[in-house]
């Protein structure tokens, strides 16, 4: 679950960047550098899409973009100033980790080493100076505030640093520098931060997840090293911290209070990925068994939904009704098959395939 941020100072985000305005409703053909999808990410209204695009097969570094939709799919094209041809300066869609839509006229995104605000029209721009690799980072439910994780490798000790949205200013570093603390999940209210520890050595033994204030005050530990305790997950409502647990040579998908005390095991073994709350806070999306299924919290009741490929990426709809799912087929050099999914059960309807 780990996803996969140097501090360049450079007011261009590419090397070439294209300033290409966002086609209207009209646009006769889709953009080269949208005809494929690797991350998928919905408005605040759930009537756009937007994803990080590429064009398969174009010379040695192919074309690439963050790129917008209708809720359908339909009339892709490129963000302003996102197009890359050439090798990119500050790596913007070069590696493509996390994608956030987190008000109407902002996107997070996340590539490899740094976290970018990409305004819808404007140009994208590093989150503020920090210097570092931010491989994993979190969204509060207001867009103010991400929590990113250290990054995860042997030796690599450091931090969870929280930044202050659009101003990048440092809210406060938790954790220390002793060991490496990973996969932060901020709070919805932006005020605590969960995330996972291990020793900075090359045993990577674990060593449970903590939780902290914003500011790097009252650590404490939520869960112990039974089964290491991975990829923490804040419950949209605030009250529960969802996490994978190891257990022999599978996982379980369990919850437990933010406070502490016994945990729930809602899926014993076999989970593969956890892809997010609801945003209603009553469902956990996740992989097993190489299919996408949603868990009840409250009931236990599990509804399996799609068969997943490689490298699948989910959003939930805004009303928790539905998700967008991208998953690359079994088609060489195909990386396009996006799905609407509802999440009750019920017919999914492809809404791109290559």
């Amino acid at each position: 679950m780990r996803s996969a941020l140097l501090a360049l100072a450079s007011a261009a985000v590419c090397a070439s960047c294209g300033a290409a305005a966002v086609h209207g409703a009209g646009a006769a053909q889709d953009s080269p550098a949208c005809s494929s999808i690797s991350l998928v990410a919905l408005s605040p209204d759930g009537k756009r899409i937007a994803f990080s695009g590429r064009r398969l097969g174009h010379g040695p570094v192919p074309l690439r973009a963050i790129c917008v939709a209708g809720a359908n799919g339909r009339n892709p094209a490129p963000l302003p100033h996102t197009v890359c041809s050439r090798q990119c300066r500050l790596d913007l869609i070069e590696s493509p980790t996390q994608l956030y839509w987190v008000a109407p006229k902002l996107l997070l995104y996340g590539d490899d080493f740094r976290i970018f605000l990409v305004p819808v029209g404007g140009k994208p721009q590093p989150l503020g100076s920090e210097p570092g690799s931010f491989e994993q980072f979190s969204v509060d439910a207001a867009g103010d505030r991400v929590a990113a994780g250290n990054s995860n490798c042997p030796h690599c000790a450091g931090p969870v640093t929280v930044l202050d949205v659009p101003s990048g200013k440092v809210v406060g570093r938790l954790g220390g520098s002793k060991f490496d603390d990973i996969e932060a999940s901020i709070s919805p209210d932006g005020s605590q931060v969960v995330f996972q520890r291990d020793y900075a050595d090359d045993s990577g033994r674990p060593l449970g997840l903590w939780t902290a204030d914003a500011d790097g005050s009252h650590l404490r530990r939520l869960v112990k090293t039974n089964g290491g305790g991975t990829g923490p997950l804040w419950s949209p409502a605030g009250d529960l911290v969802a996490y994978q647990e190891a257990v022999g040579t599978s996982s379980a998908l369990r919850v437990i209070p933010v406070g502490g005390g016994r945990s729930l095991t809602l899926i014993r073994h076999g989970v593969e990925a956890v892809f997010g709350w609801s945003p209603d806070a009553q469902s956990i999306a996740f992989e097993a068994q190489g299919r996408l299924a949603v868990v009840n919290v409250a009931n236990g009741k599990v509804r399996s939904l799609l068969r997943l490929h490689f490298a699948p990426s989910v959003a939930w709809s805004p009303d928790s009704s539905w998700l967008l799912v991208n998953t690359w087929p079994r088609a060489k050099g195909c990386r396009t098959s996006l799905w609407r999914v509802p999440a009750g059960g019920g017919q999914s309807r492809l809404l791109r395939h290559c």
